[in-house]
Order: C-alpha cells, then structure tokens, then sequence
C-alpha cells in the first residue's frame, strides 16, 4: 500500500493589537499514512507548520487540532507530531498555553533555517517534547540559520501611549508578575529559568538570540546542521568535561592525562575499589575486584568492568581514547573527570570523580545532539543575520 497524504488549512483569524488591519496565524497540518506491515493499526505521520502572530484564541484551535490528530488511533510512539514555526510572537498568554499543549500532546518544536520565532512563540517553542520510557522529555530543534530570541514583555499598549506616572507604574507591576510567570513557566518546560531571567532584565526591544553552545544546552535545544569541530580529541574532551559539569571543572593543561582503554579501565576498577575500600564493604564484590585486580587478568577485568555498569556504578563506555582531567582549585582530588571518545564519531563516556567516589555528571547533552557536548560552552555556533 502506498502511502496517503492528506494536507489541510486551519486558519485563525485574530486582530493585531492597536492597528484596523487583520492578520491570521495559519496552521498548515499534514498527515501521512505510512504503509501497514501485515497488522491492523494504523499509522501516521504529522507535519504542522504554523506562521504569523500568536493571538487571543489561537491556542484552542491548536489544541482542536492537536485532538483531532490523536484521535486517528495511531500509536506514535512518543511523539504526536513535528511543528515548524515562524513568528514573531505576539500574545504572552497565548505562547505559554501553546508550549503547554505541545508538551502535553507530545509535539517537537522546530525552527528552520531562514525562520524566526521571537517573543510568545519562543516560548511556545520551549513546550517541544516526546515521551521516551514513560517519561516526558524535551525535543526542540534549531536549524542553523533560524533565529529563536526572547525579550521582556511590554505593559499593554494603552498605557505606553499614555505614558503617565500611573501607567509606568502598573507596567512596572505587570513587567514583574509576567517575568515571574515566564519564569516558572521554563522550569516547567525543563529550560534553565537562569537564561531566560537574563533576558528579562534587559529592555523589551532588546532580543536575546540563542546563538551559543551553552544557550542550546540550557534550554534542551538541538542544533540541525551543526558538524562534529575538527578541534583534537584532548580540546573535545575538555569540552565534554566542561559542559558536563556546567562549567565547574576548568581546564589545566598540565593536569590532562591521556590513556587508552585498557589504561582508562585499570583506572576507574581502581577508583571503585577504592571506593568499596572507604565504605569497609571486605566482603562479596569488594574482595572480588580487589582479586580481579591482583590477577592481571584482563578478560575478569573487562567482565567486572561491565558487571559494576549493569549494576548500576557510573562507569562511562570506554571508546579509543580517554582524557583525564583534574581541577585542584580547592585541594588535591576536588573535582576530576574522565572524558573517552573517538575520532571515528561512535559515541563518548564521560564520568566524574569526588572525595565520594565516581559520579555520573550532573549534565547530559540532549539525547538527540549528543555531538553538542563536544563543542565549547562558548562556541558561537548560530550567528544568523538580525531582521
């Protein structure tokens, strides 16, 4: 069976704020039957694309829609739809209540190059999400050469004409309630409000484009058509390091130590048994890798290396090469990090080690763009044209 596409225009219409003319958001759906493989469910694929101001009323239309596409009866597999968007924003209200609709219908958000989405629909933008393992997670995606900018909120247009005392002062007061709102609203999205407070505190026409490494990173944003850097393995592996870490563990090029994988494997059994050591665990496990270890058997080694993974220990997949990095700011064995990856592109491993012992880092690229991680915080990475 070949497949069946099925495309349809639902238009909202809405009125521009303080102008006599009228615009419409468009929300241009497209659904593809994929062919059925010898069962009986059926299966779809949605493609939104939504253009112009985000007005009073949008969001019911787009949750109808939203409605009428689950109610086909497909499984998708975490994710309802993709929705590409284009606009310049337009209500505040409007913006939230449509990220809260992609994330509870599972819709990935996307910016394509040559796009821009600014204001309201930068924040409906941060709703993007799928379900992976019964869990809701973002998936938000910017092409190279879009622009996703965010801002502070004006007070109502009345009362910037005006501009008396009284009407500064309540701009004053809904400037605040609505930046509090925007606020806890990113966190709800699973983006870093930190980011976002920034931009808040700057003037209303000041944008606050996302351009660099760490901004795609706390906002759960993947870059489309960004390449691996050409940097060595060591500055990737720095990279890895600093982003896993938020920044915490800052570089000493006397203190990187690169090790291959055997290497790196002696060191972290190591690191765990002197783990199991500190904590006067002699028995079972502990007596076992401490024999392991004796031995110089590297097949034991290898089957307890992956035995303590599956177990639930934070040991990294071990790839060519690993670099281990040491931070000594504030005393020797403060913060340390292994960071193992190849120049084939298969993957990397990233571990953390404490006074306490090996730890999984606080950070992780989003799934999607793991390659993220391997550029600098920094790494200006989307330098689009300004409108």
């Amino acid at each position: 069976m070949g497949s069946l596409v099925v495309t349809f225009v639902v238009a909202l219409v809405a009125t521009w704020a303080a102008t006599t003319s009228t615009s419409a958001m468009t929300l241009m759906v497209e659904t593809i039957e994929l062919p059925r493989a010898g069962g009986s469910v059926r299966s779809f694929v949605h493609r939104l694309k939504l253009t112009g101001p985000l007005e009073s009323g949008d969001s019911d239309k787009l949750r109808d829609t939203l409605k009428t596409l689950e109610q086909l009866g497909d499984d998708h597999d975490g994710e309802l739809a993709t929705i590409e968007l284009d606009s310049r924003g337009g209500a505040l209200e409007e913006g939230l209540r449509m990220g809260r609709l992609f994330r509870r219908f599972g819709v990935t958000t996307i910016v394509r190059r040559n796009a821009r989405c600014l204001s309201a629909c930068a924040l409906a933008f941060l709703g993007g999400a799928t379900v992976a393992a019964a869990r809701i997670v973002p998936s938000r995606r910017l092409e190279i050469g879009g622009q996703l900018g965010f801002h502070a909120f004006y007070a109502g247009r009345e009362d910037r004409l005006l501009d008396t005392a009284a009407s500064r002062a309540k701009g004053v007061a809904e400037g605040r309630a609505a930046s509090a709102m925007i606020i806890a609203y990113a966190a709800e999205m699973g983006a870093d409000p930190g980011l976002l407070a920034r931009a808040l505190i700057r003037p209303p026409e000041d944008m606050t484009y996302i351009i660099r490494v760490k901004e795609f990173v706390a906002l759960n944003v993947c870059p489309i058509g960004l390449a691996r850097p050409r940097s060595a393995l060591a500055e990737q592996a720095a990279n890895l390091c600093s982003n896993a870490t938020a920044g915490l563990l800052v570089q000493w090029s006397d203190l990187m130590h690169e090790y291959t994988a055997r290497e790196a494997r002696n060191f972290l059994l190591g690191e765990v048994g002197r783990g199991i050591t500190a904590a006067n665990v002699r028995k079972g496990l502990g007596t076992r890798l401490e024999e392991i270890m004796r031995s110089g058997n590297e097949t034991a080694k290898d089957l307890a290396y992956g035995e303590l993974a599956a177990a639930g220990v934070a040991l990294p997949s071990l790839r060519d090469k690993t670099f281990h990095m040491e931070d000594v700011r504030l005393g020797p064995r403060t913060l340390e990090c292994l960071a193992s990856l190849s120049s084939h592109g298969e993957g990397y491993g990233v571990v953390l080690i404490t006074s306490r012992g090996i730890a999984a880092p606080p950070n992780a690229a989003p799934p999607s763009c793991p390659d993220l991680f391997l550029h600098a915080p920094d790494d200006l990475i989307n330098l689009s044209p300004r409108p």
